[in-house]
């Protein structure tokens, strides 16, 4: 049963975080869409996609803490990425979501970051017989 909940959390959080890359890169092509206008909307754009990768982040880590494993944030994170990379390519029409703007960049790549870091620093859980809790110290401090 156990591995039947890790495989459907798994494939659930995959297509949650491909629904979520394709939201947020439409979302995020309006950065670039205005960032010829001036300096103040490049800082509100820069720290929009700022706060955005903290967001990012953070659902990444809460994948990872939801499933209680690793694979619960791989898993969304295969999605997000993938949803990305099939937008970064030329639409039918010729169109293109990412323009070459320094902002696309900023959150293509730290999107990529923000992904890894939460995967990486995901929640792990001890397995079945593994200590629970105690001193980590060990050596002639525990004989006394």
């Amino acid at each position: 049963m156990s591995s039947a909940v890790t495989v459907l959390s798994f494939v659930l959080l995959l297509l949650t975080g491909a629904a979520l890359g394709v939201l947020s890169g439409f979302g995020m092509s309006w950065f670039s869409h205005y960032w010829p206008v001036g300096a103040l909307v490049k800082a509100g754009a820069v720290a929009g996609v700022l706060a955005f990768l903290v967001l990012l982040y953070a659902l990444v880590r809460a994948a990872a803490w939801g499933s209680r494993r690793r694979s619960g944030a791989t898993g969304f994170a295969v999605g997000y990425v993938s949803s990305l990379l099939a937008m970064i390519g030329y639409l039918p029409g010729g169109d293109i979501v990412f323009s070459a703007a320094a902002i696309n960049y900023l959150f293509l790549f730290g999107s990529m970051v923000a992904l890894a870091s939460g995967v990486m620093r995901g929640v792990s859980f001890p397995g079945p017989g593994a200590p629970t809790g105690g001193s980590s110290v060990s050596g002639p401090e525990l004989q006394q």
